[in-house]
């Protein structure tokens, strides 16, 4: 398994939901924590969280701390010595 899977994986999972009152779409990808975004469609808010997602996995993985198993796709975190 690849991070594309993973992050495909993640992606599938995603909840959008259309806010009236500014016109925009919130989406979020449940139980990664602050993996939330917006747009102005479904597409291009569903790149925003892409982008998002990306960027917290590096995160997580930099600091050695766990990212969830999705689909039964893990991303390896090892310490660092």
């Amino acid at each position: 398994m690849s991070l594309s899977d993973y992050m495909n994986a993640a992606l599938e999972r995603a909840i959008y939901q259309f806010n009236a009152e500014d016109g925009l779409i919130y989406g979020e990808i449940p139980d990664l924590e602050g993996v939330k975004a917006h747009g102005k469609t479904v597409l291009e808010c569903r790149e925003h969280l892409s982008e998002l997602l990306e960027d917290w996995i590096y995160f997580h993985v930099s600091r050695g701390i766990p990212v969830p198993v999705i689909n039964g796709i893990e991303v390896p975190v090892r310490e660092i010595f």
